[in-house]
C-alpha cells in the first residue's frame, strides 16, 4: 500500500509539473500544446493499467476491496490537489477517472461521495497565464514533501532495524 501511495504521488507530482510548464506559454504555442499532450497522454496510459489491477478475480474479494478503497482514497486526494492547484486537466481527465472510482463499488461511501461531491462542483479555471500561480504550487508542493514524511517516519517507525 505504501507503494501505491509513492505511485500516486509521483502522478501528482509529474501531473503539476506538466501543467506548470504548459501554463509558461501562451495557449496556441507548441510547447503548451506539448506539455498538455504529454500529460493527457500519460494518463490515457496510466489508467488503464490501474483499472486492470483492479479487475481480479472473485476468490481474492477481501483485498480486492481493500484495494480498491485505497486506489479511491488515492484518486480522490489527486483529483482534491488538482482543484486546489486549479488544474486545467482536472476537468478533462474527471470522466475517466469517474469510471475507476466505481469499478469497484456500486455506491461509495458516504464520506468519499462527499468529498466527490466538492469535486464536482468546481468549476475549471478560465484559460488564464495565472492558472498555475507560483504561491499555490509552492503551497501544494511543501503539502507533498510534508506527506511524504510523515509517510517515512511512521513506516520507519513500523520497522524497527536490528544490527546482527
Amino acid at each position: 500500500m505504501s507503494s501505491l501511495f509513492h505511485a500516486f504521488i509521483l502522478c501528482q507530482l509529474w501531473t503539476m509539473y506538466c501543467e506548470s510548464t504548459a501554463a509558461q506559454y501562451p495557449m496556441d504555442s507548441e510547447n503548451h500544446k506539448l506539455a498538455f499532450t504529454m500529460v493527457m497522454d500519460f494518463w490515457g496510459r496510466v489508467t488503464p493499467g490501474i483499472l486492470q489491477m483492479l479487475n481480479t478475480p472473485k476468490e481474492h474479494e477481501r483485498p480486492q476491496r481493500q484495494l480498491a478503497e485505497m486506489v479511491n482514497l488515492h484518486f480522490l486526494s489527486l483529483m482534491e490537489a488538482l482543484r486546489e492547484c486549479n488544474s486545467s486537466v482536472l476537468a478533462k481527465l474527471y470522466p475517466m477517472w469517474t469510471s475507476i472510482l466505481f469499478t469497484y463499488h456500486s455506491q461509495l461511501p458516504g464520506h468519499l461521495q462527499v468529498r466527490l461531491q466538492t469535486v464536482e462542483n468546481w468549476k475549471p479555471p478560465s484559460t488564464s497565464k495565472d492558472q498555475a500561480s507560483f504561491s499555490i504550487l509552492l503551497t501544494w508542493l511543501k503539502r507533498i514533501q510534508f506527506k511524504l514524511g510523515q509517510v517515512e517516519v511512521q513506516s520507519s517507525a513500523a520497522t524497527q532495524f536490528y544490527s546482527v
